[in-house]
């Protein structure tokens, strides 16, 4: 028998990919959204709260296809992504940009960044009446508000992650002539891109709020537009499928990212990796 056991032992240790194999937090996930569901129906069936507050999941299942199948739903849905593209695309650029250069200087890093930091503190909603009457109800100022929510998440994790460079790999490039320039984009921001993909994920949820906020307080068109005209005539089975297709929009979001950063990032170090990003080998 102990002969067994020490057999077994020295196999657990020889294949470590077995004690992985029997935890998946995918796994967990699709476990509990089954029981998700089951809590949902129990309490729409006791009738805990009102159908207009919390409606049943049957109640937006048959939503779906007169949602989804309204002729306009597809102008609405187009126009949520494109604020939240051109948002994102436009916030992440500047967020890296700002990162970049305060990151490299100690002297502007001390100046600006209280200041920038402050400037988060700013609820959206506060800024989007202003942000409307600058540019109109059109998409350029709900692609400015989505900007603006998600800047700050890149901003603060290139920052961060610049200081993530080993210091004997930057002695090294420093004793070999290397400009700060050359140091920066070969060695600083290539050690960066772990954590400057974690500010990615977290801009592209946040300009998907930022765009959504914004589409309350003044639009024509879009999906937190279309929630608005449901929420107002009692509709909440309806509304309840839109916030259905903004988690479907987050998770795709999600998901994009963390492909690219598959692909990119191929030499990621496990000191700064993140462990729903780790390949779950078989």
């Amino acid at each position: 028998m102990s002969t067994a056991a020490t057999s077994g032992a020295q196999a657990t240790l020889l294949d470590p990919q077995k004690k992985r194999r029997k935890v998946s937090p995918y796994w967990i996930t699709a476990a509990l959204f089954p029981a998700i569901l089951l809590v949902w129906f129990v309490v729409t069936q006791l009738e805990v709260l009102h159908p207009i507050l919390l409606p049943g999941p049957e109640a937006v299942l048959t939503s779906i296809p007169r949602v989804l199948g309204s002729e306009t739903f597809g102008i609405h849905a187009s126009r949520t992504l494109i604020e939240t593209l051109a948002g994102f695309a436009l916030g992440a650029a500047v967020g890296f940009l700002l990162g970049l250069l305060l990151g490299s200087s100690s002297v502007l890093r001390a100046a600006y960044l209280p200041a920038l930091s402050a400037l988060e503190a700013v609820p959206t909603v506060i800024i989007a009446p202003l942000i409307i009457a600058w540019f109109g109800f059109g998409i350029e100022g709900k692609a400015v508000q989505a900007a603006i929510a998600c800047f700050y998440a890149v901003f603060i994790t290139t920052l961060s992650g610049l200081s993530l460079a080993n210091a004997n790999s930057v002695s090294l490039m420093q004793s070999l002539g290397a400009s700060k320039l050359q140091t920066l984009l070969k060695l600083r921001v290539p050690s960066a891109l772990p954590v400057i993909f974690g500010g990615l994920q977290l801009g592209a949820t946040t300009a998907i709020i930022g765009a959504i906020v914004s589409e309350f307080v003044g639009a024509d068109a879009g999906l937190g537009f279309l929630l608005l005209r449901y929420r107002s005539s009692y509709d909440t089975p309806a509304a309840w499928v839109l916030i259905l297709c903004f988690l479907v929009i987050g998770v795709s979001a999600y998901l994009l990212i963390s492909f690219a950063e598959k692909r990119i990032v191929f030499w990621r170090s496990t000191a700064v990796s993140r462990p729903d990003l780790e390949k779950n080998d078989h």
